[in-house]
């Protein structure tokens, strides 16, 4: 999907972040915690349209900042001794080691072991942790989008990896290019080949029409379970819970 970068405005003394897409319609969300708003916008629309469509939900969209301002917030995660962590849909706790050579995670049955070196902050902990999921995911993800690819008759040049708050995944169709979010490696790998053909479907089909719902029905017919597995979230991910929402795929 062509992406172009968000620009913010405040529109009736509300920042709103807009985003131009290939999209048929025009969207808006608000997002925890702290009710942030974004518009996701067809390419072509003009500004005042933009925000006459805003003033028109300013009802709603205080509403929703009334009822966030009301949720208990989660802490972020400390990655400390028997702490909870995720891989691939299953839960572990954390076993600090010291070690006094290079930063490692391994698994042992439900256990995670971070050895780090002594003095290593929240920061320095969560990079380790970091740097583990980038590598699973880096692992598993030849093999399903290969499996796709085949089933599909699709294909990206490129995949890449980075942690994003809005989404589990994005295309560039021009550059054949996807990138995938850092947190699916908390998710199972089922959640992971779900994003997999999403994206790669819109290579074929750029905005979420029937047709592009048809043709994951046809590849995934269990793709809206899935959908809803990865937007509801689960106990133990405040990392992306904690800075923002993700949108619905």
């Amino acid at each position: 999907m062509l992406m172009n970068n968000p620009e913010t405005k405040h529109i009736a003394g509300i920042p709103v972040e807009i985003e131009y897409k290939d999209v048929k319609h025009l969207h808006l969300s608000v997002h925890p915690p702290d009710g942030d708003v974004r518009a996701v916008v067809p390419t072509a629309t003009k500004a005042d349209k933009v925000h006459l469509f805003v003033v028109s939900r300013l009802g709603w969209i205080r509403r929703k900042k009334r009822e966030m301002a009301k949720q208990p917030r989660k802490p972020p995660q400390q990655y400390t001794e028997g702490e909870s962590v995720f891989l691939w849909g299953k839960q572990y706790r954390i076993r600090l080691k010291r070690t006094a050579g290079r930063h490692t995670v391994s698994l042992s049955g439900d256990w995670l072991e971070m050895s780090i070196r002594d003095g290593t902050d929240r920061a320095g902990r969560q990079r380790v942790i970091h740097k583990f999921y980038r590598k699973e995911l880096t692992n598993e993800i030849p093999r399903l989008s290969k499996e796709w690819e085949a089933k599909t008759g699709l294909r990206a040049d490129e995949y890449r990896i980075k942690m994003m708050y809005t989404k589990w995944g994005s295309c560039n169709v021009d550059a054949r290019r996807i990138w995938l979010n850092l947190e699916l490696a908390k998710h199972s790998k089922a959640c992971l080949s779900y994003i997999l053909l999403h994206e790669l479907l819109h290579f074929e089909e750029r905005s979420h029409t029937a047709r592009f719902q048809a043709l994951m029905t046809q590849h995934l017919p269990a793709w809206r379970n899935l959908r809803e597995t990865l937007n509801n979230g689960f106990p133990g991910l405040p990392d992306l819970y904690s800075q923002g929402s993700i949108v619905r795929k």
